[in-house]
């Protein structure tokens, strides 16, 4: 098939997908509200207003001290002081009615807009249920967007993993922890650099006093957990008498920073974090520096540079242009491992988001907290595959792509490589 018109047919499919749901969301009818206020969560005083969404499949509603409605503070003598039953039962959120039956609750009775409860009359939007004195009001359904959200916060599992109120509640606490992992991770990881450098200097030299240190360095960093050496870090370091030493001279160290984190926590993260990586990044320094041939240090040297000048000017460059994505996955890979911070009480994103999932009894805030992770690991993924498809170009080689480019042309009689496809030459 023509990669235009498929290009076309993939377009078109989507749009049509999208303009599906948005009409379905746009002309959804949500399940049936009720506001109330019910005492506040324990350590909490004075009463605090709360919704109930009707799952779209109950049929029934119960109001009272026990049932779908808690109302503690009511004055009953019964658990369940009305009901409300959907009619007919099964009915779509549309084409449905709500029939309200009252039970005997002395010493106060059951009231629909301040009159007594006769029979099961049907309930209206805007209508006032008085149980045990505690009013409720039946806010009907909303429709549309809002009818939508209320739909899916409706559902046991969508309300568990993904609830717009409880995103709505965390979305500013990990807002404001985001920056902790991000500066965590930056200034980490411009310390790597220049360590895991010097590093694959070390590992490189003839001499052994300095090859054999920097072996052992990174193959215990490397063969160890991080969990491992962020625990010695951040709990062994402040027992050491350097640290004591440092803390002693510098009490500024345990004042707030940025974002609300002591500069000591900070320090112990860039040192966890900066030491680990640099392990990681000599290796691939070492890896780069060998893959450039001899002939580029022989040519450097004939031109009367110096072994130092020729690695700066000629050998380095090339390096880094080589292991630039390894560096950017390395990098990604820092990033994520901010994340074990919170078993050490640095207010990062996770442990915001597990401070907010246990104050709510939901998850929804992990799911958040993975969305701000995507923030950067998605962008940096596809610009590391880029700059992989630029180099693979750039040294003759062939890059990845899901298909030809429109610029590119097809030469019959000379394959790819493996014998099935033609070759794809780009146009000057």
């Amino acid at each position: 098939m023509n990669p235009k018109l498929r290009r076309t047919i993939w377009y078109a499919a989507n749009v049509t997908v999208f303009l599906v749901l948005a009409v379905l969301v746009l002309t959804m009818v949500g399940p049936a509200r009720l506001q109330f206020e019910r005492p506040a969560d324990r350590g909490e005083t004075g009463l605090v207003a709360d919704t109930y969404i009707a799952p779209p499949a109950r049929d029934t509603i119960t109001i009272g001290k026990r049932g779908n409605v808690r109302i503690a503070q009511a004055e009953m003598d019964v658990e369940v002081g009305a009901t409300l039953e959907r009619d007919p039962a099964g009915g779509g959120m549309d084409d449905s009615a709500w029939l309200l039956s009252a039970a005997e609750t002395s010493p106060t009775p059951v009231l629909l807009n301040g009159e007594p409860v006769e029979g099961t009359p049907a309930v209206e939007a805007g209508d006032v249920i008085t149980v045990g004195g505690v009013d409720v009001t039946f806010d009907g359904s909303r429709r549309g967007v809002l009818g939508f959200l209320d739909w899916w916060e409706a559902g046991r599992i969508s309300h568990l993993f993904a609830s717009p109120e409880v995103f709505a509640e965390a979305f500013p606490i990990l807002l404001a922890a985001f920056p902790v992992s991000l500066l965590a991770v930056l200034v980490s990881f411009s310390l790597a650099i220049p360590g895991g450098l010097a590093l694959a200097f070390m590992k490189m030299a003839r001499t052994r006093w300095l090859r054999w240190p920097a072996t052992m360095y990174i193959d215990v960093i490397r063969g160890t957990p991080i969990f491992l050496q962020i625990l010695l870090v951040f709990f062994g370091l402040p027992l050491m008498p350097p640290w004591q030493a440092l803390i002693s001279a510098l009490p500024q160290l345990n004042d707030a920073g940025p974002f609300g984190v002591t500069w000591s926590l900070y320090l112990r993260a860039f040192v966890v974090l900066s030491f680990n990586s640099s392990a990681y990044m000599a290796e691939i320094f070492r890896a780069g520096i060998e893959s450039i041939s001899k002939g580029q240090m022989e040519a450097a040297r004939s031109l009367g540079m110096s072994a130092p000048q020729a690695m700066a000017y000629v050998i380095i460059p090339q390096t880094v242009r080589r292991v630039l994505p390894t560096m950017m996955s390395e990098f990604i890979l820092l990033f994520k491992d901010t994340s074990l911070f919170a078993a050490v009480g640095m207010a990062e994103i996770i442990l915001r988001a597990r401070e907010v999932a246990s104050s709510t009894l939901n998850v929804s805030p992990y799911l958040l907290a993975a969305g701000f992770y995507l923030i950067i690991t998605i962008p940096l993924g596809r610009f590391v595959q880029n700059l992989e498809n630029r180099l693979a170009r750039a040294e003759g080689g062939g890059a990845v792509r899901d298909e030809p480019k429109e610029t590119d042309v097809q030469v019959p009689g000379h394959d790819a490589g493996d014998g099935t496809e033609p070759a794809v030459l780009e146009r000057g």
